[in-house]
């Protein structure tokens, strides 16, 4: 639901922050926990639930709740008003008229409608619920009966920006009102804010030493090409021991972006930062040794690799998962477990787990065949630039038999 004027905040930096960021700085990106300018948000409580949209302003989880003809999605976005909003009450007025402006009066009717100002907040806030009934269900006995519970903030240090939050259940039945709110809160809680800051902000603290700003000012450089002062910036931050930086010039050193490839210094970055439990630098680590030739290890690799996907990070889930199914780095072959690790990573919104679990889920590795369930992860591989689940995707949409067209078990 959009409920304001979205605005254009490409000016943002827009990617995970140090481990000691302050109140200016969004926390640094780490499994459960997406960082949106000016806000993070965690992940939704409970199993099921899927990162399946994201940009530079909303992220959006989605899930299919066993056992009952429901789905539910949780939303936390940015919107700008076409006027700064100064009280609860006109937070409120300004709600509660783009959601009747949303809702077709011909499709659907308004069963619930409540605003009330949350008096829990520190901020200016507003809760809400909507509850309606779409008038087009397939069946008059059991009625689609779309849930919304709400909160809108105004930003605490700018009140040019509004912060919203949203949790949906979609379906012939609603869970009770008492655990809608209840689930609805919890996911708010998770949303937290950050002083909003441009580029030139950042460039600003950057050079008075601040370590976070640093990180994010070299993200945006290397974001934009501007690949040797992007370098110099995260060197800056890594010599003072800065874990994301560390791990992002191990990453680089890996990959050979902006620096010339090289798989020991890689290690050399990363193996500290791994030492100390970070995540993501125990993925990259374990990749390096698993298929880096200079610094091939398996035993450490698997080692690394499965600390890493134990500890959340995607990347080792992902990995993790390739080497039980099929049998690779020394790993005994394992496909019922490895696409356990494939899926937690595919959930986290990893494309490329996404893609080898549709593959798996078509030719039933490791699980029985489904291919809705194999076209819904093809799909959110490709919306994320998967080039293999794109090029999949157009075989199907080409296709004119009733089965989609079957993507390689084997991820790419």
């Amino acid at each position: 639901m959009k409920t304001l004027r979205t605005a254009s905040l490409a000016c943002l930096t827009l990617m995970p922050l140090t481990a000691s960021a302050q109140t200016y700085a969004p926390a640094e990106e780490r499994p459960g926990r997406v960082v949106l300018v000016p806000m993070s948000v965690e992940r939704p409580a409970g199993d099921g639930w899927v990162l399946s949209t994201r940009n530079n302003l909303s992220v959006t989880y989605s899930r299919v709740i066993k056992g009952a003809n429901r789905n539910q999605l949780a939303k936390a976005y940015t919107n700008v008003p076409d006027k700064r909003i100064s009280s609860n009450q006109e937070l409120a007025e300004r709600l509660r008229q783009d959601l009747r402006k949303n809702v077709n009066p011909e499709r659907f009717k308004i069963l619930a409608e409540d605003f009330q100002i949350d008096a829990n907040s520190a901020n200016k806030c507003v809760r809400y619920h909507y509850r309606t009934e779409d008038r087009q269900s397939p069946s008059a006995d059991t009625p689609i009966i779309i849930d919304l519970q709400g909160r809108s903030c105004v930003h605490p240090d700018d009140e040019g920006i509004v912060v919203g939050s949203s949790l949906t259940t979609i379906g012939s039945a609603s869970p009770s009102d008492k655990d809608m709110v209840a689930q609805a809160v919890q996911f708010f809680d998770g949303i937290h804010f950050y002083i909003p800051l441009t580029v030139k902000s950042w460039q600003a603290l950057a050079e008075q030493g601040d370590t976070n700003a640093e990180v994010w000012l070299a993200r945006h450089l290397l974001q934009t090409n501007d690949l040797e002062e992007g370098i110099v910036w995260l060197v800056k931050a890594a010599d003072k021991g800065n874990a994301e930086a560390q791990t992002l010039l191990g990453l680089a050193y890996l990959t050979g972006r902006a620096v010339t490839r090289s798989a020991e210094d890689a290690v050399k970055w990363l193996r500290p930062v791994a030492e100390k439990a970070y995540p993501k630098a125990e993925g990259l680590l374990g990749l390096a040794y698993a298929t880096a030739a200079e610094v091939h290890n398996e035993e450490e690799g698997r080692r690394w690799v499965r600390k890493a996907a134990e500890d959340g990070d995607p990347l080792g889930q992902t990995l993790l998962g390739e080497f039980m199914v099929f049998g690779r780095a020394g790993v005994e072959k394992n496909e019922t477990e490895g696409i356990v690790w494939v899926r937690k990573a595919a959930e986290q919104g990893d494309a490329r787990a996404q893609y080898l679990l549709s593959g798996l889920l078509v030719n039933g590795v490791g699980t029985e065949k489904d291919f809705i369930q194999a076209r819904f992860w093809l799909e959110l591989a490709a919306a994320q630039g998967h080039a293999d689940a794109r090029k999949t995707l157009e075989q199907i949409k080409r296709s004119s038999t009733a089965k989609p067209t079957t993507p390689p078990a084997e991820s790419k």
